[in-house]
């Protein structure tokens, strides 16, 4: 949710009240009896300024809108950082922290016929950076919407419609969050870690750890930005785990076993929540895993309330 505006943070200043304070100045010094047309196209255009730099909300759920690719970043050669650009520069996606949005595209089929595919992903951006939103992908050789994301250059465009999904996080919601992220499944989790830390200051005292499967070191994604949130915030601690590890790797090896969740994650409580998120073989592990462990029965389709949560 965005924050109430400051009426008295410099933007108001410097962009609203000194031009029309210089404006009504300006003409009682030069001609006094313009002075009543001064003030009301000061007010008029004072009050343009604060309409347009308020912060709007762009998401709509029941429709797709377009949105253009300002920057791309390639992080490997099948992984790429999207940057998109919001309509204004004040502008926010208005996407509660949990929740994602639908991505959807035309695309020929093997059969020639043409088809609308949508597929779900989870910005890596936040409402507390306004005028664009950021996307984690990775495109795979079978990926309908991760293909057509590669294929994009800057100045095309996107459909976009949410916000969407079961999970809405606020602070203190549990006292301690379990995490098991595999693959691109990290992107929820790092955006509920990052909201986590944001709200240190204002009392958010919520304890995470997370456990975060790939196949080799190099499929690590935002391991960089993982490993500082960790080095910044006592309350958040990750544990990698690899498929194919390099030498003298001090991580996981494996696949994420009962004894690993059991070792590195909080135990069930009423207070604790654990969150899933990855490829379905995995999550299908994970929740007969964790049920295994004492933790409730993880239900086909998640609900808010719910003890072990799989996006």
């Amino acid at each position: 949710m965005a924050d109430a505006p400051d009426y008295l943070s410099k933007k108001y200043v410097d962009g609203v009240y000194v031009p029309s304070g210089l404006l009504v100045v300006g003409c009682l010094i030069v001609k006094r009896e313009w002075l009543p047309y001064a003030i009301a196209l000061a007010l008029a255009m004072g009050g343009y300024k604060v309409w347009a730099m308020q912060v709007r909300k762009v998401l709509k759920p029941t429709e797709f809108q377009n949105f253009e690719l300002k920057e791309k970043t390639i992080i490997s050669h099948n992984v790429a950082i999207y940057r998109f650009k919001l309509p204004t520069e004040t502008a926010i996606l208005g996407l509660p922290i949990g929740q994602h949005i639908s991505i959807a595209a035309t695309l020929k089929q093997p059969d020639g016929a043409s088809k609308e595919i949508v597929r779900s992903y989870t910005p890596i951006s936040g409402d507390h950076q306004p005028g664009y939103f950021d996307l984690l992908i990775k495109s795979y050789p079978t990926g309908n919407i991760s293909k057509y994301m590669a294929s994009l250059i800057v100045g095309q465009v996107i459909k976009v419609r949410g916000p969407k999904g079961a999970m809405v996080y606020t602070p203190n919601m549990v006292r301690h969050f379990g995490m098991i992220a595999g693959g691109t499944g990290i992107t929820p989790m790092l955006q509920i870690i990052r909201a986590v830390i944001r709200g240190r200051p204002t009392g958010d005292k919520t304890q995470i750890d997370l456990i975060f499967a790939n196949v080799n070191k190099e499929d690590i994604l935002l391991k960089e930005d993982l490993d500082q949130l960790a080095k910044e915030d006592a309350g958040f601690r990750v544990y990698y785990v690899l498929n194919n590890p390099p030498e003298k790797w001090d991580g996981g090896v494996g696949f994420v076993t009962p004894e690993m969740i059991t070792k590195l994650l909080p135990k069930p409580a009423d207070d604790v929540k654990l969150l899933l998120c990855g490829p379905p073989p995995m999550i299908s592990a994970m929740k007969k895993s964790s049920e295994s462990l004492g933790f409730k029965k993880a239900k086909p389709v998640s609900k808010l309330e719910d003890q072990v949560f799989a996006f």
